[in-house]
């Protein structure tokens, strides 16, 4: 029972971060808005490199959010990866907010060019929601 309630928790906190869009937030924005909004999750690191990311984790291990950053530290796009257990709360919740293409991709049209594109990618151990801005081509 009490996986259960923990599983539904998870749920529901997962549905808050999928309507919430980082992509163009400065990385000290995004530490903040973390730490307010999404308590259920810890920075866990910080890499400067070509790649450079934040990552941030649950505390149950469910989920990981990275947010991968331009030179200047603003967020090109960011990936939740999630355990298959929350996949199918995932697709409900994605399909109430947003306006599903087809092949497990969404648009996001907030207004003028800032339209977006979530997508979920499966691997063999977990899938990820990777939301970025649309391009012409997707």
């Amino acid at each position: 029972m009490k996986k259960i309630i923990v599983l539904l928790l998870i749920v529901v906190s997962s549905l808050n971060v999928l309507a919430q869009n980082f992509v163009g937030k400065h990385k000290l924005q995004i530490k903040k808005e973390m730490k307010l909004n999404h308590k259920d999750f810890y920075f866990a690191k910080e890499v400067l490199s070509k790649n450079s990311f934040i990552k941030f984790e649950d505390y149950d291990g469910y989920r990981t959010y990275l947010f991968v950053l331009d030179d200047d530290g603003y967020c090109k796009y960011h990936m939740l990866m999630c355990d298959y257990s929350l996949l199918k709360n995932t697709i409900d919740s994605l399909n109430s907010h947003y306006e599903y293409k087809n092949n497990l991709i969404w648009y996001d049209y907030i207004s003028g060019n800032q339209d977006f594109v979530v997508r979920i990618k499966k691997e063999e151990w977990y899938f990820s929601i990777i939301t970025k801005k649309l391009d012409v081509k997707d």
